[in-house]
């Protein structure tokens, strides 16, 4: 038998990094000899549609000392989803939107070392401002999600606390000139920080930094070897902490690697 500690991963079919779901307070609940079915589904999105893929993929640590570990979930409280938008018309019109949701959720298994208790709390935010003219001859998204996760665990040895703070950040902006020049200008980020303590002192952190630019133009309208299209790219990822540094900056033209830099200096 198993000592479930899963976390699950939404990995669609491009190559995006997972989305991980903590649920080890669940794993009393999970191993207690019946079927479970574990789904993720996106809010909002009837069931069925398509253009969204979820598929999950669940990691489980056995029990080396134990054929059956007990256990319990002993508290599930998700908040009220939080959704609101403003339309403002005008020259640009524009629509701003923010979202919310609250998930604490804990539970306990029974080792053969003894009681081990785990609790996840994990607060998921948004901010977007969507800007456009009338006819889109610019169109533009500005956006930042926040993703806090707060896990602790209470058993053998000090209590363990792990916090990591996930920002994903988007801003771009298409424009069609009176040259029907297409030009789309993109910024990424992809940042997280983990700090991890025992018995409250500090014992690994990690911040993680990847950030993305993009930008191309073409002409519309006309014949593919009419278009002249340029296009350049440059991004920087920067992994560092207590277990050392991973520095890389990459810059393309013309779909042409032009420089590949790594290094750790001063962040």
């Amino acid at each position: 038998m198993v000592q479930p500690l899963p976390l699950v991963r939404d990995s669609g079919p491009t190559r995006l990094k997972p989305i991980e779901y903590d649920l080890t307070p669940f794993a009393g609940l999970l191993n207690d000899g019946r079927p479970h079915q574990v789904d993720v589904s996106v809010v909002g999105v009837p069931e069925g549609q398509t253009g969204w893929s979820t598929p999950v993929n669940v990691l489980v640590w056995q029990e080396a000392k134990r054929a059956h570990v007990s256990g319990a979930l002993t508290e599930a409280r998700a908040g009220d989803l939080a959704n609101s938008s403003a339309y403002t018309p005008g020259s640009e019109n524009r629509l701003d939107t923010e979202g919310g949701h609250r998930l604490t959720v804990a539970g306990y298994v029974d080792t053969s070392h003894g009681r081990v208790e785990t609790t996840v709390s994990r607060t998921l935010a948004n901010t977007s401002v969507h800007r456009w003219t009338d006819g889109e001859n610019t169109d533009g998204l500005e956006a930042t999600w926040t993703d806090d996760e707060t896990v602790t665990v209470d058993g053998r040895g000090p209590v363990r606390t792990t916090r990591t703070h996930r920002t994903y950040a988007m801003d771009g902006t298409t424009t069609l000139g009176a040259d029907d020049r297409l030009r789309t200008v993109l910024t990424l980020g992809d940042r997280a920080t983990v700090v991890e303590t025992r018995a409250g002192r500090r014992t690994m952190w990690s911040r993680f930094d990847d950030s993305y630019t993009g930008d191309a133009t073409y002409t519309a309208n006309v014949p593919r070897d009419q278009r002249h299209a340029v296009g350049t790219t440059s991004e920087r990822y920067r992994l560092y902490g207590s277990a050392g540094c991973h520095d890389r900056s990459l810059t393309t033209v013309q779909g042409v690697l032009t420089e590949d830099r790594g290094g750790c200096g001063d962040s």
